[in-house]
């Protein structure tokens, strides 16, 4: 037997953008200065883990490559 609900499922919906949106009032949002600054940092991140990956992934294809005896040409 199935418990009919008192909301219908447009008005739960409703319900939820209504919440929703009073948490995003509440939310505080950093000023333009400091997403700049965490932008640019995530940037250096970004450049300084890609390298390190392309560095380990060069080795180890040389490592593989002399343990499988595999000549690049």
């Amino acid at each position: 037997m199935a418990i009919k609900s008192k909301f219908t499922i447009r008005e739960r919906l409703k319900n939820f953008w209504v919440g929703e949106k009073m948490e995003l009032k509440r939310v505080l949002w950093p000023d333009r200065e400091k997403v700049i600054k965490l932008s640019i940092a995530l940037g250096i991140m970004l450049f300084f883990l890609i390298t390190l990956i392309a560095f380990y992934d060069f080795i180890f294809s040389i490592i593989t490559s002399l343990i499988l005896g595999i000549s690049s040409g």
